[in-house]
């Protein structure tokens, strides 16, 4: 649950797994897995996101960097990419990523943005209604 008051995230959430199924008859990349942790952080603190684990089959900059993109806007409350999907008010949250798995040629950067939003959204679910983490399986649409 956030505290509407201050924005900040009212308990640790860990263990976040989403998953972007892999579509093996299109021409689309969709692929992509992440498992990440929100911890709150004290009000005024600014939200952070880092990398704490070793990315499969190697580590990507641009996927890391699109994941942190996707979590990083989604806190902030300005998710554009899905207006439908958008949350509304910022939180703070620091945020730890413990894997990441993509495939060489079936992930794209945006599979991962869309995933980090999806992460965020999930981890304020559990906070919110007092619940551990279920799995998000989705297969990431790339165009709204």
């Amino acid at each position: 649950m956030t505290d509407s008051r201050t924005g900040v995230l009212a308990r640790p959430v860990r263990g976040v797994k989403v998953y972007s199924r892999q579509t093996f008859t299109a021409c689309v990349p969709t692929f992509g897995k992440a498992e990440l942790d929100f911890e709150p952080l004290p009000e005024g603190v600014a939200s952070s996101c880092e990398f704490a684990c070793t990315a499969r089959p190697e580590p990507v900059p641009e996927y890391e960097k699109a994941l942190a993109q996707g979590v990083m806007r989604e806190l902030a409350g300005e998710d554009t990419e899905d207006p439908a999907g958008r949350r509304g008010d910022p939180v703070s949250a620091h945020v730890v990523v413990r894997s990441l798995t993509w495939h060489w040629t079936d992930s794209c950067e945006m599979v991962f943005v869309r995933l980090g939003a999806l992460a965020v959204r999930e981890a304020l679910a559990c906070a919110a209604e007092g619940r551990e983490p279920q799995p998000v399986e989705t297969k990431v649409r790339l165009f709204f």
